[in-house]
């Protein structure tokens, strides 16, 4: 987020760090019984959230989530990512 940003969202931010935390060590204590955690960024989805003005449908917001959800027993753990790959943290 720009540090000039007209509006500072703290609470919104903060929860997005504290979800990226959350998978990293939940990844990691769950890592030898095969329970994969990982977090997806679902776009700019059209949602009630932003009065659906959104530039992909729902569909495509859930895609990535999906995918996750599917990964084979050897997919990654302890990830971030979107429509185009793994973000790195």
């Amino acid at each position: 987020m720009d540090a000039d940003a007209q509006y500072k969202f703290l609470g919104y931010n903060g929860s997005k760090a504290a979800v990226n935390m959350l998978t990293a060590q939940l990844a990691a204590e769950l890592k030898e019984t095969g329970i994969k955690v990982d977090s997806a960024d679902p776009g700019f989805t059209a949602t009630d959230l932003n009065s659906h003005r959104g530039s992909q449908t729902i569909a495509e917001g859930a895609a990535e989530a999906i995918r996750l959800a599917l990964l084979p027993d050897d997919g990654a753990t302890g990830t971030y990512s979107d429509r185009k790959g793994i973000v790195p943290w």
